[in-house]
């Protein structure tokens, strides 16, 4: 009695026949999948905020509030943290108007937002070519299918039955294309959300240094000028 119950499709088998019925086309989109996944992985790793902003820039902010600019300075403009960067430019300044100041941290953060940004687009780059993939292997399946019909002739039942399914498979890339871009341009989205927050968060970081770093420049040049007056 068990023999003559239906058998469950097998879900792998299914996806194989899905994949090799497709054509050859189907593997540059499974390359782009693979494409997508691998700078998802590398990105996730990358935009952590203990690794754009590390603790050790917070305590240099709070060292530069505090007047110990200097103390910092060497340590700072040798970090390699996006954070370390904005602070290092700021540093560079001091002594500087704080407009020139807030200027320089500024630009640098929007050179810093941009190569975290830049990352992104091998993403946004698979979201366009997978889809267009699958459109050429349909195109060129649904050729195949005229051509097959062209040779035995339309009226018969079998060639009506050949071309309906020469077009079903020809689908099969359009679909798999569609079914690699449309993940891949939600998670291209979420990551540049996540470059955006994350550059806010750099940004208000380090905003409490700049004001400390122009007082700085106003003391430097009190105490250069007492200098020549005691000089004189």
């Amino acid at each position: 009695m068990l023999t003559n119950l239906p058998q469950e499709p097998n879900v792998l088998g299914t996806i194989g026949e899905f994949f090799a019925d497709g054509g050859l086309l189907m593997w540059p989109i499974l390359g782009c999948s693979v494409v997508v996944v691998g700078i998802a992985i590398e990105r996730y790793l990358s935009l952590r905020q203990g690794r754009l902003l590390p603790r050790v820039v917070v305590d240099a902010v709070e060292q530069v509030v505090h007047g110990h600019a200097e103390v910092i300075a060497p340590g700072i403009l040798e970090a390699q943290a996006p954070a370390a960067r904005v602070l290092a430019a700021g540093l560079r300044r001091r002594g500087f108007l704080l407009a020139d100041i807030e200027k320089a941290m500024e630009d640098q953060l929007d050179k810093e937002a941009a190569a975290l940004r830049a990352n992104v687009r091998g993403i946004t780059l698979m979201v366009a070519v997978a889809p267009l993939l699958g459109l050429l292997g349909t195109v060129l399946g649904i050729a195949d299918a005229f051509a097959v019909v062209e040779r035995t002739g339309l009226g018969k039942a079998e060639s009506s039955e050949a071309l309906a399914a020469g077009i079903k498979v020809a689908l099969y890339t359009t679909i798999f294309g569609l079914g690699v871009a449309i993940p891949a341009t939600l998670l291209a989205a979420h990551l540049q959300t996540r470059v955006r927050r994350l550059c806010g968060a750099i940004g208000d970081a380090v905003a409490p240094a700049i004001e400390p770093l122009a007082r700085l420049g106003q003391k430097i040049a009190q105490r250069q000028q007492d200098e020549d007056t005691h000089a004189a």
